[in-house]
């Protein structure tokens, strides 16, 4: 992400003049096209161009080598096959795929339009500790401090049912739930109390929310959890458990789906749950479960914790600057852990990580919003200025590079990662609260829902769905490709149009016009480098195109008659063109309808023969 950035800025400072300077560099003396090294290209570019440290032309040449090689561009030229050189034309291709990569993200910048606010009811005066999705039922559930749990409509988010979590450990005057997580895989629930206990309660069973498991005996009280399943073997689970001595510990199970913990004594009472002792676990009584812990936050409360599979690390935070950010990266052996630290000025509130990017933002006590590479301890990748005020909740959306953060001053902001902008904000819909309110911020993107908890208050906001259909074509469409390297979708229709259409948006992006005159555009291909279009009509020609609109070539294959061509395939040093005959044209030969007793020839592929 780091990379990207600084050869953006790079790009972003140099005008047409720079850029003609680095094309004169790729021609030697007599004119002809060269290649260039890194070493040359850093010395030549920085010595010609005038502006720009030799690390971001390094960081330039590496991206287009990377570039080329992911997105197979090295085709062509026996010269830059070569390992570590880069010619004009993939400096072109690089900085022209960048550039729609920047028109894709101006264009998916989508500011939300929300719904008028809603407060919802809730069945208690306590405040609200978490609220979950529940997949398999359609509903939200919501916890209150004092153990009360309500369950919501999926559609209209109307109360359906409240119950009341029973925990005979102590009275229910003094009960006091921190957090709770969905077990989704075995239908259970896992809340914590500061009895220092965790309960797993059935969601399925006839009776309200059983309690079939007690873990006790834990050194502090568990303020914070979370859970996790590898995807590719649902046996396995984490739940981690962070408290407010410092600590975060991790339950690794190993036969989920079969049993959480062992029953190792007999049980008293055909109702009552099963005990589970968190010494038992530490001792390894309890072959499908072991832990796993670390104290890189004591004395400070653990504020947030997240187990993520793709890194294989706990993530947690806390207000302590020294510890604001701690990551415990699993060791090989899986039991221990290697611990790195984050500083900020005032510690963290909350943290949230984005898969796809591989980012990890935070909210600050500061005021900012950070964004960390999870190997990088040094400093952010970026920060986010812009509130006033501590920042409370942070969420990544993560189907776009947009984050969501709200503050103590009741301003919630929505940023483009990419482009590192606050692109929406939002005050003045917040209710008036108390200073010490609890804030819980729930995001649902596939509903385009949020949630906001004002202690016993919910705010819902839901975003305005936009029903809007891109107009195609006003002719019948007659061929359609994908072109992976701009990502984008090229399409052609019998009015003699082509249309590139961006992928991830459907936004249109260029329109080429009369193509083949008034013939209709039968079929399309790509080369190899899948910078040129070729299109054929049913005027009998062939031509090749730039994706700038630019006719390069013309190929008369139908030698001077109207013919309806039907699949263009590109080969190695020649074109093979197929009609609507009962022969198909080759520069070496021609096969007789003789030979063959086959109809029209409609389609063709070529295979290597081992």
């Amino acid at each position: 992400m780091g990379t990207r950035m600084e050869v953006a800025n790079l790009e972003s400072g140099m005008n047409t003049e720079d850029y003609r300077k680095l094309q004169s560099l790729f021609s030697d003396p007599s004119g002809a096209s060269r290649t260039l090294s890194r070493t040359e290209f850093i010395d030549l570019a920085r010595s010609s161009v005038g502006r720009g440290s030799k690390e971001e032309y390094g960081l330039l040449f590496d991206s287009v080598v990377v570039t080329q090689e992911h997105r197979g561009l090295l085709l062509d030229s026996d010269a830059v096959k070569e390992e570590g050189r880069v010619d004009w034309g993939g400096l072109c291709s690089f900085l022209l795929l960048e550039l729609s990569d920047k028109m894709k993200h101006s264009r998916s910048r989508s500011v939300p339009c929300w719904k008028p606010p809603r407060t919802l009811t809730c069945p208690h005066r306590d405040q609200v500790q978490k609220v979950l999705y529940l997949q398999s039922s359609g509903q939200y559930l919501t916890l209150s401090k004092g153990g009360t749990v309500g369950l919501r409509d999926g559609e209209d988010m109307s109360l359906t049912h409240t119950h009341r979590l029973q925990n005979s450990t102590v009275a229910p005057k003094d009960l006091w739930a921190t957090d709770v997580v969905l077990l989704h895989n075995v239908h259970k629930v896992a809340v914590s109390f500061t009895s220092k206990e965790v309960c797993f309660y059935d969601i399925l069973s006839k009776q309200d929310f059983s309690c079939k498991y007690k873990l006790q005996g834990l050194k502090f009280t568990p303020w914070c959890l979370d859970y996790w399943v590898d995807r590719s073997h649902p046996d396995q689970a984490v739940l981690t458990i962070g408290d407010i001595g410092g600590q975060v510990s991790a339950l690794h199970f190993t036969s989920v789906e079969i049993s959480l913990f062992e029953r190792l004594g007999p049980r008293t009472d055909s109702d009552s749950a099963d005990i589970v002792l968190w010494d038992e676990l530490v001792k390894g009584k309890h072959r499908s479960c072991y832990t796993v812990t670390h104290q890189a936050h004591a004395p400070a409360w653990v504020r947030k914790v997240r187990y993520l599979g793709s890194l294989e690390a706990f993530v947690s935070c806390s207000t302590c600057p020294q510890s604001s950010m701690v990551i415990g990266w699993r060791e090989t052996d899986g039991r221990s852990l290697r611990v790195t630290s984050f500083l900020t000025k005032r510690g963290v509130w909350d943290m949230d990580h984005h898969h796809g990017l591989n980012l990890i933002a935070t909210a600050g006590v500061d005021h900012q919003v950070l964004l960390w590479n999870p190997s990088v301890t040094s400093e952010p990748v970026c920060a986010l200025g812009g509130h006033a005020s501590p920042v409370l909740a942070v969420r990544f959306m993560q189907t776009k590079q947009q984050l969501l953060s709200y503050s103590k001053d009741k301003v919630l902001c929505l940023w483009d990662v990419s482009s590192q902008q606050c692109v929406h904000r939002l005050a003045g819909v917040f209710p008036r609260t108390q200073e010490d309110t609890h804030t819980l911020l729930f995001l649902h993107e596939e509903r385009h829902l949020l949630l906001l908890s004002f202690n016993s208050l919910l705010l819902l906001l839901e975003t305005v769905k936009e029903e809007k259909r891109t107009s195609s074509h006003e002719q019948p469409v007659t061929c359609v490709l994908y072109n992976s390297l701009f990502r984008q979708v090229v399409s052609s229709d019998s009015a003699s149009s082509v249309i590139c259409w961006q992928a991830d948006t459907g936004q249109k992006v260029k329109q080429f016009h009369r193509c083949h005159g008034n013939a209709e555009i039968s079929t399309m291909a790509l080369d190899g480098t899948q910078t040129r279009l070729f299109t054929a009509g049913t005027d009998g020609e062939v031509k090749v195109w730039d994706f700038n609109g630019r006719c390069l070539h013309r190929m008369n294959a139908g030698l001077g008659r109207a013919v309806e061509i039907t699949q263009v395939l590109l080969l190695k040093r020649s074109i093979l063109v197929m009609g609507w005959e009962r022969y198909w044209r080759h520069p070496t030969r021609h096969l007789d309808p003789n030979e063959s007793e086959c109809s029209e020839v409609l389609a063709i592929t070529l295979a290597s023969l081992p």
